[in-house]
C-alpha cells in the first residue's frame, strides 16, 4: 500500500518543505484509519475514534471521483462569485481535485485538520497532480489553533471579497469536534481580519506618523529584552479600564509590593484617581483619544513600556524609566530597527490588555491576574469610575446600540457587543496559544473568558500567591536590567533609517515618472496600435521594478501600502496572462492607479517625518551614542 510513498515524500520536500518536516518519519495510526478499495477501483479510506464503536467511511464504496463531481455541483452557488475560497478536507483528493476542476478561476487555500489522514494519503494515493496545482495558494495541516489562525489570515487579507468557506461532507460527522472548533475559529478570524482591516484603514495616517516620528525614542530608550526572565514567581495583576476595577481598588492598593501591577493603557486614569501607582503602564494606541487621555495623567516617575504604534505626542513627555517592545506585524519597525530572535516582539492582539499579558509572559510571571477586563457593560456601565473615553452622551447613544448578550462570571448575562466579542476572542486565541501558564478572571461582573479561572482577590490571596517585595522592586529591577543598544547596533539603526529616507527621495522620482506614463496611456491608448502598447508596458517595467523589488519599499513601504499591493497581487495573474495588449494595459492600470493614489497620499507624511527624525539629536551626523 506504500507504492506512492517515496513519490509524494519526494514532492513534499520540494514543494512543501515545512509539511514534509512535520510528517517526515511519521506514521498514521491503523487501529483508526482502514484502507479498502471502491467498486471502481479507487482507494479509500474509513475512520474510528479511539474507543468509539462507530466507523466513517469518508467516501462512496461505490466511485469517489464521481461522488466528488457531484457535491462540487451542489456547492456551485456557495462559492459563486468568491474569488477565494478555504477548502478543508483534503483526504485522498477526490473532492479538491474535483473542486479545482470546476473552478479554475479560485485561488484555494487548502486545510487537513489531521495529520494522520494526510500519512494515510500519502502512502494510498499520488497527491502530486492535485497539490501541484497552480491554483492552490496555501496548504496547511494539523488541528493547533495557530495553524488554522495562520492559514485563515493569510486567506482572508489576501481576498479582496468574501472568502467562500467549504468542507468535504464526510469530515463533518467523522471528524466533528475538530471541525466545529475550526468553523468557530473561521467566524471568530474573519470579524478580527475584519477589524484589523479596519484599525489598518482608520490608522494608517497615525502609524505613518508614529512608526517614524518613534524611531527617536526608540534609539535613546533601552529595549524591554532586559526584563525577560525577571519576574519569575511573581504574580502580575493586568488591569484593564473596566467597570469591575473600581470595585477592587482597596485589593489593589493592597497587594502594591506584593505582584506586578501592569496598569493596561488608560486603567492609569482611574488607578491615579485612587492614588495607586502601578509598577508599568502598557500602551500601544495611535489615536488621539490615547494622547488626551495620558495628558491628564503624571507618567514620569511610572515605568512606561510603549510599542512604536503609540501616538508619538506622548513619548515627548518627560519619562524616568522608558523602555520599548515591537509588535510581529511592525514590518517597518523590524526593518529600521534590525530586529532579531533576542529582541522583544509581542504578538498582535489587537488589545492594549493582551499585549500587557504579553509583557508579564516574557518577564516570567506564570501566574496572571485580570480584573477590569470585563469586555461586556455589566450594570450598563463602560468603564471604571476616573476613565473618560467618550461624554455620557455618546456612552448612552452607544448604550442604545448594543445587540449582543454574553454570559458573565455569576452565571448571567451581560449587554456587549461585536467589537467587544472581538477583542475578548482575540484575547482567548492569545490565552490559548501560551498555555502552561495561570490565568485568573478577579472580576465579580465581568464577561467570562475562556482559559482563565474564576478567583476572587480574597480566594488568590488564600492561595498564597502574594507576599511582600518591598515598594521599589520593580524599579530596583529596571536600574541594574535595561541597557541601551550596543554602540554598533545604534550605529546601524541610524544608517539604516539614513539609506531608507534616501531611498524614499528615488521612489518619489519613479512614481511621478510613474504617474505621468500613466497618463500617457490614459490620453493615447485609444490611438496606439501594438507596437505602441509592448513599448509602454516595457518602459513601465524598467520603472516600476527597481521599486518594487527594493528591501526598502518592500520592508517599509509595503507595510503602509498592503491593501492597495495585496489588490495589485490578487489581479497580476490574470494581467499577466492576457495576450491582448490593450486589455492588458486596461488591467494594468486598473491595479496600479490605487497603488500610486495611496503612495500621493501617504509618501509626503513619511519622508516629511524621516526629515524630522534625522534633524533629532538621536539621529543627527555624529549623533553621541545613548547611554
Amino acid at each position: 500500500m506504500k507504492k506512492f510513498a517515496a513519490d509524494n515524500l519526494m514532492f513534499l520536500r520540494e514543494e512543501y518543505p515545512e509539511i514534509y518536516k512535520l510528517v517526515r518519519g511519521l506514521t498514521y495510526d491503523q487501529t483508526q484509519y482502514a484502507f479498502d478499495k471502491a467498486r471502481n477501483g479507487e482507494p479509500i479510506v474509513s475512520y474510528r475514534a479511539v474507543g468509539a464503536s462507530t466507523e466513517y467511511s469518508l467516501y462512496s464504496k461505490y466511485n469517489p471521483s464521481h461522488e466528488a463531481q457531484r457535491w462540487t455541483e451542489s456547492i456551485e452557488m456557495d462559492v459563486q462569485g468568491a474569488k477565494d475560497v478555504l477548502f478543508c478536507g483534503l483526504g485522498f483528493g477526490y473532492h479538491l481535485k474535483a473542486f479545482l476542476e470546476a473552478n479554475p478561476d479560485k485561488r484555494v487555500y487548502v486545510y487537513e485538520p489531521q495529520v494522520d489522514m494526510l500519512l494515510c494519503a500519502i502512502e494510498a494515493v499520488d497527491l502530486r497532480s492535485v497539490l501541484s496545482h497552480k491554483n492552490i495558494a496555501m496548504f496547511g495541516i494539523g488541528s493547533e489553533l495557530q495553524t488554522q489562525i495562520d492559514l485563515l489570515e493569510e486567506a482572508m487579507a489576501k481576498s479582496g471579497k468574501t472568502v467562500a468557506n467549504v468542507t468535504v461532507p464526510a469530515y463533518r460527522t467523522a471528524f466533528k469536534g475538530v471541525i466545529d472548533s475550526y468553523q468557530e475559529i473561521v467566524t471568530q478570524t474573519s470579524y478580527a481580519v475584519i477589524a484589523s482591516s479596519n484599525t489598518l484603514k482608520m490608522f494608517l495616517k497615525s502609524w505613518a506618523r508614529n512608526m517614524v516620528s518613534n524611531l527617536s525614542p526608540n534609539l535613546k530608550s533601552p529595549s524591554f529584552q532586559g526584563l525577560r526572565g525577571e519576574c519569575i514567581g511573581i504574580p502580575a495583576i493586568i488591569i484593564g479600564s473596566g467597570p469591575s476595577l473600581g470595585m477592587e481598588i482597596e485589593h489593589l492598593r493592597r497587594l502594591k509590593g506584593q505582584a506586578l501591577l501592569i496598569s493596561a493603557g488608560t486603567s492609569m486614569m482611574a488607578l491615579q484617581k485612587f492614588g495607586i501607582e502601578p509598577d508599568l503602564v502598557v500602551s500601544m494606541d495611535p489615536g488621539e483619544y490615547n494622547r488626551k487621555a495620558f495628558q491628564a495623567v503624571v507618567l514620569k516617575r511610572i515605568p512606561f513600556l510603549y510599542i512604536p504604534t503609540i501616538h508619538s505626542a506622548i513619548l515627548k513627555r518627560e519619562f524616568d524609566h522608558l523602555m520599548h517592545a515591537f509588535y510581529q506585524l511592525d514590518t517597518p519597525s523590524a526593518y529600521l530597527m534590525g530586529l532579531n530572535n533576542s529582541d522583544p516582539i509581542f504578538m498582535n492582539t489587537g488589545t492594549v490588555s493582551g499585549t500587557a499579558i504579553q509583557a508579564a509572559l516574557y518577564m516570567g510571571c506564570t501566574d496572571i491576574i485580570l480584573i477590569g477586563q470585563d469586555y461586556s457593560f455589566p450594570n450598563d456601565q463602560f468603564y471604571a469610575a476616573g476613565v473618560e473615553h467618550a461624554s455620557d452622551a455618546v456612552n448612552r447613544k452607544r448604550m442604545d446600540q448594543l445587540a449582543e448578550w454574553v454570559p458573565n462570571v455569576q452565571g448571567g448575562q451581560n449587554r456587549s457587543n461585536r467589537q467587544m466579542g472581538v477583542s475578548r476572542e482575540g484575547i482567548e486565541q492569545m490565552l490559548e496559544k501560551f498555555s502552561g501558564f495561570r490565568y485568573y478572571n478577579a472580576s465579580r461582573v465581568g464577561a467570562q473568558i475562556k482559559y482563565t479561572e474564576n478567583k476572587t482577590f480574597e480566594e488568590l490571596t488564600e492561595l498564597g500567591l502574594f507576599k511582600p517585595m518591598g515598594e521599589s522592586w520593580f524599579i530596583d529591577k529596571l536600574r541594574t536590567r535595561l541597557k541601551p543598544y550596543p554602540e554598533d547596533r545604534q550605529a546601524a539603526i541610524r544608517n539604516r533609517v539614513r539609506r531608507s529616507y534616501e531611498k524614499s527621495i528615488s521612489f518619489r522620482v519613479a512614481f511621478r515618472e510613474l504617474e505621468g506614463h500613466v497618463e500617457l496611456a490614459q490620453r493615447k491608448m485609444q490611438e496606439w496600435g501594438a507596437a505602441q502598447f509592448q513599448e509602454w508596458l516595457l518602459r513601465f517595467e524598467s520603472i516600476w521594478a527597481p521599486v518594487i523589488d527594493d528591501e526598502v519599499f518592500k520592508n517599509f513601504y509595503g507595510f503602509f501600502l498592503q491593501i492597495e499591493l495585496n489588490h495589485m497581487d490578487r489581479n497580476w495573474q490574470e494581467m499577466r496572462e492576457e495576450n491582448d495588449l490593450s486589455r492588458k494595459t486596461f488591467l494594468l492600470l486598473e491595479i496600479l492607479l490605487p497603488v500610486i493614489a495611496k503612495w500621493n497620499e501617504l509618501s509626503p507624511i513619511l519622508i516629511g517625518n524621516f526629515e524630522e527624525v534625522l534633524n533629532t539629536p538621536e539621529f543627527a551626523v555624529g549623533a553621541p551614542v545613548s547611554s
